[in-house]
């Protein structure tokens, strides 16, 4: 090999590893919560592998999850566990499998947990948050084939603590969108869309990305299959007092 030769080759290597690098550091890191939650499950680990292409995950688990979850299905993503620099060295939360206990701490300002602390941590230091929400949903398909004769008042309950979750900036989703949703995030802010209708339905929703967030009336109605279809697409709704 010629003096030339070498140089050429030494200049293509050191090339290359810089296109690395530069691809590395342009990979935006995230946090992904697993609670106890099996509603969504399934459809959250199939998120989670197609973002783990193009972002690097690090997973922890609170006890139940630990408990209850395929454990080996988890791994099969390839994230990595950590303990330390929660907040700090990470770019966003994606809670995978948000449980309704989970919620109702967050919202009242409860830390008694790792889960509901991180959380907390997360809001309150202005990073995004992305929620698979089916399970503490009461208008999700997995959670009304659960509990089919779920109490109004107490579905009411759910929901208004959904709303005051994404009044800090959470971005509620379906487990089957989280993907796309998190990509979203990273590139664009969410989007607040108006409504000011009486009446709130299913055919009014298509057409909006995952993750938006609807405001409505005080007194809009909203239709029952208008809430199966903001909860498939991962769309917020939120009434205005």
């Amino acid at each position: 090999m010629t003096p030339g030769e070498l140089k050429e080759l030494v200049t293509a290597i050191v090339k290359q590893v810089l296109a690395e690098q530069a691809v590395a550091e342009e990979r935006p890191s995230a946090l992904v919560l697993f609670t106890g939650a099996l509603v969504g499950f399934e459809d959250a680990l199939t998120s989670l592998t197609a973002l783990s292409a193009s972002a690097d995950l690090d997973i922890i688990q609170t006890p139940s999850a630990q408990r209850i979850l395929d454990q080996q299905a988890i791994a099969r993503i390839g994230m990595t566990p950590v303990e330390q620099g929660l907040v700090c060295g990470h770019d966003m939360l994606i809670i995978a499998s948000l449980t309704a206990n989970l919620v109702g701490k967050v919202v009242n300002g409860i830390g008694d947990c790792m889960a509901s602390n991180v959380t907390a941590d997360f809001i309150m230091a202005g990073k995004p948050v992305i929620a698979a929400r089916d399970a503490a949903c009461p208008d999700s398909p997995g959670k009304r084939r659960w509990f089919p004769t779920l109490p109004e008042g107490y579905a009411a309950m759910m929901r208004e603590n959904l709303t005051k979750l994404a009044s800090f900036g959470v971005r509620l989703t379906s487990a089957s969108t989280l993907d796309s949703v998190v990509m979203d995030a990273w590139t664009a802010p969410s989007e607040m869309v108006g409504f000011d209708a009486k009446v709130l339905s299913a055919t009014d929703l298509r057409g909006l990305a995952p993750g938006t967030q609807l405001q409505i009336g005080a007194h809009t109605v909203i239709t029952a299959l208008a809430k199966e279809e903001a909860a498939a697409q991962g769309i917020t709704i939120l009434r205005r007092s």
